[in-house]
């Protein structure tokens, strides 16, 4: 039986009351509703999840503009997050960046590296940022303890299961360990002769890097320093090793794309997903079978890795454009709107304040996969927080694909990713000391 869809409103959704009033840093700097020309933004941002998420951001923007004399918000769609960041730096190279923009939480060693973001630690702390933030999500876009960003779409890779599948065959409840996921992914495979049905499970590929990051973390590693990637350790090599089983095992697909896996699933053509909490709404909605949703399977603990991103603002404009960016950052991740935020998408709400709204605690009775993805969080931490991060993601990846092609051993694969991706790292280093 399908799940009941959420009923939150479009008023609800775009619920949002100003902003609280900003203390400028600036003195001297006319407040943008004082301003003789109206203050205009560019915001760029990308769609990491399935789901219609410009629609969402483009209400969203409709209704700030619409309610903020003085700022007027252009919304432009860069694609995924690695197109958004390149258009950033490309733009940043010709010294036009937008106003602000949405990158994964990993990019900020690159964006610092660029010198390219504005401080907003005072800011902050004169606002409620530090008290009403929850901690976790805020910490990625800390640097050596200043504020580069505020948390907006926070998510986390989460375990989706199609509780029709699991109901035929006789299984009860969701796998909480590897081997049970392993004898699960075994049991809700389905082939006539060599002709396979469903797959017993996908890992959305595409960000299958940050899956597995999730994993080391599950076996008690987190693989990376600040300068430098642990990828060649035995737990990480043992997590890609189980990945390397479940493929011969004929349970998991060895290979999909990060759309595709989605369909996939909503299609049955899988019976349990790897993908993030961003796409909770849309799965729920969308699949002809009722959905679950639990923490991915552990090894020795619980462990994920925080995806999503904050609002950046650039540090190469105006302070009237700088002011009007904090307005329009705020005003997004304030209680009323994070809340409808979180209920329209699966993102996880930034602020303890959105969790406590009535709205918030009624949709978690109907919706309480919700809740699950929440509670994860509570095990996951930063996301491959390393210069050269998009290099070191692409080597990952690689090694990962490989690997399950059955091309190169899982101890071999990872040991030279490691040492590239941390020879790039120091070279990195070394040009930004010289």
């Amino acid at each position: 039986m399908k799940s009941t869809k959420s009923t939150m409103t479009r008023r609800r959704m775009l619920a949002s009351g100003l902003a609280a009033p900003f203390v400028s840093m600036m003195p001297g700097v006319l407040t943008p509703a004082r301003a003789n020309e109206t203050v205009k933004l560019q915001f760029m941002y990308p769609v990491g999840v399935s789901g219609d998420i410009n629609t969402i951001i483009s209400g969203m923007i409709s209704e700030f503009n619409a309610t903020h004399d003085g700022i007027e918000v252009e919304a432009i769609y860069a694609g995924s997050y690695d197109n958004t960041e390149q258009k950033v730096i490309t733009a940043l190279g010709v010294g036009e960046p937008p106003a602000l923009w949405l990158p994964i939480n990993s990019s900020l060693q690159t964006f610092l590296g660029l010198d390219a973001l504005e401080d907003i630690t005072e800011q902050a702390k004169a606002d409620d940022i530090y008290d009403d933030f929850i901690g976790g999500f805020l910490d990625t876009a800390i640097s050596d303890d200043r504020l580069y960003g505020l948390s907006f779409q926070p998510s986390t890779p989460v375990l989706y299961y199609n509780k029709d599948a699991f109901a035929e065959r006789g299984i009860a409840k969701a796998p909480e360990t590897w081997d049970d996921l392993l004898e699960t992914a075994k049991a809700l495979t389905l082939r006539d002769g060599d002709d396979l049905k469903r797959w017993g499970l996908i890992i959305g590929g595409g960000w299958h890097d940050w899956m597995f990051e999730g994993y080391c973390r599950q076996n008690g590693l987190v693989p990376w320093e600040k300068d430098k990637v642990l990828w060649d350790r035995p737990e990480a090599v043992e997590a890609l090793s189980f990945w390397k089983t479940m493929v011969d095992a004929g349970c998991m697909a060895p290979a999909s794309t990060w759309q595709g896996s989605a369909n996939d699933f909503m299609a049955g053509s899988t019976a349990m997903l790897y993908h993030s909490t961003g796409s909770l709404t849309n799965l729920r909605t969308s699949s002809p079978f009722e959905v679950g949703v639990a923490f991915m399977p552990k090894k020795k603990q619980f462990g994920a890795s925080q995806g999503g991103g904050p609002i950046m603002i650039a540090k190469n404009q105006s302070d009237a454009k700088k002011e009007a960016a904090w307005t329009f950052a705020r005003w997004m991740t304030n209680t009323q709107n994070q809340a409808a935020w979180s209920q329209a998408t699966g993102y996880l709400a930034v602020r303890k304040s959105s969790w406590e709204q009535p709205e918030m605690q009624q949709y978690l009775t109907e919706v309480p996969q919700a809740e699950v993805a929440m509670k994860q969080a509570e095990y996951s931490g930063a996301f491959l927080q390393v210069p050269a991060y998009s290099r070191a993601r692409d080597t990952l990846k690689s090694a990962i694909d490989r690997t399950l092609a059955g091309e190169i051993a899982p101890e071999t694969a990872l040991s030279d990713a490691t040492t590239e991706v941390n020879r790039e790292i120091a070279r990195v280093l070394r040009r930004k000391k010289g």
